[in-house]
Parts: structure tokens; C-alpha cells; sequence
């Protein structure tokens, strides 16, 4: 089954300091991006195995409070309507007895950080 575009995305990190230490940044992943209207259709009624099989682990799950298990995804959408990638989309799917009831999709780009020079920091005190 199909449901991205023939294209990839990648999250960059912001590397690691000279002490070893990593800094703060988004995982390096070569990540299909992946349509929204083929997600919504195609894995509504889906498995979780088949769902965890296209889009792998997911970086997140809870109990929905209710009845069903609810997993969350880090992932580049593209958007008919806008016709733009979000780069870091949420992408909820919510289960109900083993299958996938609900697909919730947020487009959003990733926060972007303003990082500042550390020796005019120094150079002020």
C-alpha cells in the first residue's frame, strides 16, 4: 500500500557541543512525506500492526480515557487544500477494539529556536 508522495524529509539536528554533549534539535530521519487525504482514508479501519508496519513505532501512546488507545506520530504531511508540506505534522490515530477509529491530523511546521552568540552573552556580563 501506497499513500506518500515519491519524496523525503528531512529533520535536522543542531549537533553536539565539543564536550560530547548532544544539543537540543530534532532527530535526523529521512521520513516519506506522506499525503493527508491517503492517510485519512486509506488507514481508517486499519490494525495497529499495519499502521505500525507503514509508519513504524510511534513516538507516543496513551489510553484515550475512554475505551481506546490513542498513538501519536512526528511526520511531514502534505496538504491538498494548501497545497504545502507541514514538516512536523501531529498525527493521532485512535483504537477501538484493535482497529484504527479516528485520525486526527494537525499541520505544523517545526518551532524554530533563535539561538543566540555566546560571546556577546560573555562580552555584557
Amino acid at each position: 500500500m501506497t499513500i506518500g508522495c515519491n519524496k523525503s524529509h528531512t529533520l535536522h539536528t543542531f549537533g553536539n557541543n565539543s564536550d560530547g554533549t548532544s544539543q537540543i534539535g530534532f532527530e535526523s530521519k529521512k521520513l516519506p512525506v506522506l499525503s493527508k487525504i491517503n492517510l485519512q482514508t486509506l488507514l481508517l479501519g486499519k490494525n495497529k500492526l499495519e499502521v505500525q508496519e507503514l509508519l513504524g513505532p510511534p513516538e507516543g501512546k496513551s489510553l484515550d480515557g475512554g475505551n481506546g488507545y490513542l498513538w501519536d506520530y512526528r511526520r511531514p504531511i502534505y496538504d491538498d487544500t494548501t497545497q504545502k508540506i507541514y514538516d512536523w505534522s501531529l498525527v493521532s490515530f485512535k483504537f477501538i477494539g484493535g482497529l484504527c477509529a479516528n485520525i486526527n491530523i494537525r499541520l505544523e511546521n517545526a518551532p524554530t529556536f533563535i539561538l543566540s552568540d555566546s560571546s556577546q552573552n560573555n562580552s555584557a556580563e
